[in-house]
C-alpha cells in the first residue's frame, strides 16, 4: 500500500490544485475554514438528530421529522467536506496520505456515514413525537456522535504529527 500511496502523492504534487494551494497565500486558510464550517454543520446536525433519537431534545417533533429536516444539512455538509478535504489533500499530499491519524480519520468517516445512513433509515418509522425509540436505534445515535467526536479529534491531531 505504501508504494501506491507514494505514487499518488507524486502525482498529486504535479496537479494545478497542489500548485495553487502552495502558492496562493489565502488558499489554505480559506479551504480549512470551509472544511471546519462543514464539519460543524454535519456534527451539529448529527448531534441534533441523535439527541432527538435519545429523547433528550426536540420532543415537539418526531424523530422522522427531525431526520427529514437534517438529512439535507448532513448530505450537503458531507459533499462540502469531500471537496474541501480533497483540496487540502492536494495541497499537502505527503503530509496527509502518509499520516496514520489521517488514515484513521478516513476510516472513521466511512463508519460515520454508515451509522448516519442506518440511523436515518431507522428513524423514518418513528413518526409520532411521543413514540419510544428502540434500544438499537438509541445505540446508533450514541455511536454516531462518538465517531464524529473521534473524527474531530483526529483532524486536530493531524496538524501536530
Amino acid at each position: 500500500m505504501t508504494q501506491w500511496i507514494n505514487e499518488l502523492v507524486t502525482w498529486l504534487e504535479t496537479t494545478s490544485v497542489h500548485q495553487t494551494m502552495q502558492t496562493v497565500e489565502w488558499a489554505v486558510p480559506a479551504v480549512q475554514t470551509i472544511h471546519i464550517l462543514a464539519i460543524a454543520a454535519v456534527f451539529a446536525s448529527s448531534l441534533a438528530l441523535s439527541l432527538r433519537t435519545l429523547q433528550l431534545a426536540g420532543s415537539d417533533w418526531s424523530p422522522a421529522q427531525w431526520g427529514r429536516r437534517l438529512d439535507g444539512w448532513i448530505g450537503w455538509g458531507l459533499a462540502v467536506l469531500l471537496v474541501s478535504g480533497v483540496t487540502m489533500i492536494c495541497g499537502e499530499p505527503a503530509r496527509s496520505l502518509n499520516n496514520f491519524l489521517f488514515q484513521t480519520k478516513m476510516l472513521l468517516l466511512l463508519v460515520a456515514i454508515a451509522l448516519f445512513l442506518a440511523l436515518s433509515r431507522s428513524v423514518r418509522g418513528l413518526v409520532q413525537p411521543e413514540q419510544r425509540t428502540p434500544g438499537g436505534v438509541r445505540l446508533l445515535a450514541i455511536l454516531l456522535v462518538s465517531v464524529w467526536i473521534a473524527i474531530i479529534i483526529c483532524g486536530r491531531w493531524i496538524a501536530y504529527t
